[in-house]
């Protein structure tokens, strides 16, 4: 930025001092035109030179200080009055009315007041444009702005520099970098407003940016191509094509170039500013009116141009066009300090009071010697004279040095100074395994180092951030109902990727470098703008986002610069590294008081479920629950009722662990309730069981169960609701192993419709079986992935039967299916009941 300053600057300024003064043509203010061989005066301005020494127009010039001047070399004889010294006078002959006058021309140097003008229009652009990016030096738009603030300086070497005059060492860069600057001048003016003062999709379109930048530098190096052309081929024989090509399509596009950019960066500027809150677009009102008056100005010149360009007293006077060109930058001014777009208001308050410190102290140095001289210090000396001011400055430059950093400190913190105060705070051990006090303490760090008026520590849950509802928004914004509610801002998944890959994501939100707010909606991207915050840190946890830091203006500036956003991201990876530990040692503590807990629902579940079989006169029972975690979903459960039979039920509610155990709990005590009541008969408790888990379980969970109620002679009930089958066992061959199908559907399933249930009697006779269990034992899958499957399960149980120990039938299921299954880990449970021979 100082560079390119300088380097403008000293181009724009050092080219109108040598247009004007050093490299000044000389005018006898009248203009010539051939006509076949002749050479006649075609116009003679009003009140100058040439009309006080009596020259008319039509007049045949014949010579000039007995230079005989040829139609073919008007240009040398041109050059030869350009390179004479200003008040020279010159004899020129001419033939008016078959008469020879020979009349003395006194030669004058102008002064240009078009190029004036452009130098102090192009050096209002450069200063605000300056103040701008100093503000907001990480701003797209504030570069921008600079850019154009730049080129506008270099734009005044191609209205001001005299090609004809200026010495060929010089003129050829000074051409290429008028060239540069032309060629710059348009697409930089539409690129500005497709960013301003709304961004435009357009703006990030690359082939089209790289169409119009390429297109429009095309142009400017035909242009300096021309002029060099111009100026140093003596043949002319280049200068006939460039003439030729003025004439051409081509060469008439490359002339509207410019007057078409600057009407569509307006139309544009008009555009964006309706699409503004009415606040913003009042603010930009002022610069929206003399931008257009200007560009009207500007077209009329243009048009007028193509019809009287070659009118002296048109050149004269077009001086006229260009008087209201500095108010554009003025306007821009204006809008940016009355109504605080890009607060430049800080900067300008840094900067004023450090020159103000430094101009009181040299004055007060200053003023302090001149006493003491004036007090007779003249007896000293002079030898000493220069070396006690010498000893004198050395305090006075400490102080001025010591100033000026407690100022720097004030406004501005040094980065090293920046990065201990922040990754100091981090450091402290007596925080690191504590969420809070990490976050906490990394809030009061960045507070502390860079007084940001806005600074918002939210979580991140599932990639979105919720935004605090903005206080007292602006009445009149179109989203002020709106921005007084809280709103979620999404994280893309692109970004989320990024911040994965580099652990850490620090962003931007101005709105001209944060398109993915904008894809979020206009209300949103309000509301960000709303809560003035420019900078958005993420600290990832394992991969994840985990928390959004985000960060408004900072001291006197405005903006966040590139070593800031090096510093955040470094602070980002740090604490995002500490709070991994501090997570885990949460994740620790929590586990612990987890497995605690599951220990005690495991208890609670293992008294709630039947883990012994009760002894049963003339039967024999086995029985076993296998839950896959510390608690399970399965049921089981066997009891006798006021009436003397006994019931078993084995059931399954879906999905597994804690949650899964509370419902199995809770339908297990209200089966049992069930089961004691005197009244309630057996086709009562499904129905009532449905009723109740209806309204205990969520929307997705349901149970399935199957009851059995038998009596001593071996009499059975058997109902089902949505549960594997019941199994009856009568042999060891594949046909004495059947289910007994019984329809019915799931308990608590929603929404709610008919359950269906049917009761199937039967007589269980002498070495009969009847077995219920649950699919954790028939869906055991194998590496292959294969299921073990209710074929294996009865063959395993078969086999068995022949020694007529129920208890070995349930134990050797069990072994078989545990070494069978290698994955899909489910609860299991098994209860076989068997009628002992009389």
């Amino acid at each position: 930025m100082t560079l390119t300053s300088i380097f403008a600057l000293v181009i724009a300024l050092g080219s109108f001092y040598l247009s004007n003064w050093a490299y000044a043509p000389s005018d006898d203010q009248c203009t010539w035109r051939a006509m076949g061989k002749r050479v006649v005066i075609a116009e003679i301005l009003p009140n100058g030179v040439a009309e006080e020494a009596g020259l008319l127009d039509g007049d045949e010039l014949l010579s000039i200080h007995g230079r005989k001047v040829d139609a073919k070399h008007l240009a040398t004889a041109q050059r030869y009055i350009n390179d004479q010294p200003e008040g020279r006078i010159l004899i020129y002959t001419v033939l008016r009315e078959r008469k020879i006058l020979r009349l003395p021309v006194r030669l004058v140097k102008g002064f240009d007041r078009t190029g004036l003008i452009v130098l102090v229009s192009g050096l209002a652009a450069w200063a605000v444009g300056l103040l701008v990016v100093i503000s907001s030096p990480s701003r797209k738009i504030a570069r921008h702005f600079y850019y154009m603030g730049v080129v506008s300086l270099l734009v005044t070497i191609a209205v001001t520099i005299g090609y004809d005059s200026v010495a060929p060492g010089l003129l050829a860069p000074m051409v290429l970098v008028a060239g540069l600057a032309l060629g710059l001048a348009p697409p930089l003016w539409l690129h500005f407003f497709l960013r301003f003062p709304h961004p435009f999709p357009l703006r990030t379109n690359r082939h089209f940016l790289a169409a119009l930048y390429g297109f429009s530098l095309g142009g400017g190096a035909l242009y300096a191509v021309r002029v060099l052309v111009r100026t140093f081929d003596k043949s002319e024989l280049f200068q006939e094509a460039f003439r030729f090509l003025d004439g051409s399509p081509v060469g008439k596009v490359v002339g509207w170039i410019t007057p078409t950019v600057a009407v569509a960066g307006l139309v544009l500027f008009w555009v964006g500013s309706y699409r503004m809150p009415p606040r913003k677009r009042r603010a930009l009102l002022p610069a929206l009116i003399f931008t257009t008056a200007i560009i009207a100005d500007l077209m009329a010149y243009l048009l007028l141009q193509r019809s009287a360009g070659q009118s002296l007293v048109f050149i004269r006077e077009s001086w006229v066009f260009f008087f209201p060109l500095p108010l554009l930058p003025l306007s821009f001014a204006y809008a940016i300090f009355r109504h605080g777009f890009f607060d430049v208001r800080r900067a300008i308050l840094r900067w004023v009071t450090y020159f103000t410190v430094l101009g009181l102290t040299l004055a007060l140095y200053l003023g302090g010697l001149a006493w003491l001289f004036a007090q007779g210090i003249q007896v000293i000396p002079p030898a000493w004279v220069g070396v006690l001011a010498g000893i004198s400055a050395l305090p006075i430059g400490w102080l001025l040095r010591w100033l000026l950093l407690t100022l720097r400190r004030r406004f501005r913190r040094d980065l090293n100074t920046t990065r201990e105060v922040i990754l100091g705070n981090l450091r402290e051990t007596k925080k690191r395994f504590s969420e809070e006090a990490l976050l906490a303490g990394l809030v009061d760090s960045v507070r502390e180092a860079y007084r940001p008026h806005v600074l918002l520590m939210l979580p991140v849950e599932k990639r979105q951030v919720l935004l605090p509802a903005v206080t007292d928004p602006d009445p009149d914004e179109p989203f002020a109902e709106e921005l007084a509610r809280p709103r979620r801002l999404e994280l893309p998944l692109g970004l989320v990727r990024h911040a994965r890959e580099n652990r850490e994501l620090v962003l931007g939100l101005g709105s001209d470098e944060a398109d993915w707010i904008r894809e979020q909606g206009d209300v949103l991207r309000a509301h960000v703008d709303a809560l003035e915050v420019q900078v958005l840190s993420i600290i990832m946890v394992n991969d994840e986002p985990h928390a959004a830091l985000l960060l408004g203006g900072k001291y006197a500036e405005l903006n966040y610069g590139r070593e800031d956003r090096e510093l955040l991201r470094e602070v980002a990876l740090a604490a995002g590294t500490l709070l991994e530990t501090a997570v885990l040692h949460r994740r620790m503590l929590d586990q612990g008081r987890i497995e605690q807990e599951l220990n005690t629902a495991r208890l609670i579940q293992e008294s709630l479920i039947t883990s012994e079989a009760p002894c049963m006169p003339g039967f024999q029972t086995a029985l076993r629950l296998s839950p896959a975690l510390e608690t399970g979903g399965d049921l089981l459960w066997v009891g006798k009722r006021p009436s003397g039979c006994w019931m078993a039920a084995v059931g399954d509610v879906s999905g597994k662990g804690l949650a899964a155990a509370l419902y199995m709990s809770q339908a297990t005590a209200l089966l049992k309730m069930a089961a004691q009541q005197e009244g309630m008969s057996f086709e009562a408790i499904l129905p009532a069981l449905d009723r109740t888990m209806r309204s205990l379980m969520g929307p997705r969970d349901f149970l399935t169960l199957s009851i059995l109620e038998w009596d001593a002679d071996g009499r059975y009930r058997l109902a089902r609701a949505g549960h594997p089958p019941t199994l009856l066992i009568e042999g060891s061959s594949p046909a004495e192993a059947r289910e007994i199908e019984s329809s019915g559907r799931g308990l608590g399933l929603r929404p709610f419709a008919p359950g269906n249930w049917s009761v199937i009697e039967g007589q269980l006779s002498h070495r009969q079986w009847l077995v219920m269990y649950s699919d954790g034992l028939t869906e055991a899958m194998n590496k292959r992935g294969e299921l073990y499957g209710l074929r294996r399960f009865k063959d395993q149980v078969q086999r068995i039967w022949g020694t007529g120990s129920v208890r070995a039938a349930c134990e050797a299921v069990f072994h078989d299916v545990t070494a069978f299954e290698s994955q899909n880990r489910d609860d299991r449970t098994l209860f076989i009941l068997s009628r002992e021979p009389a």
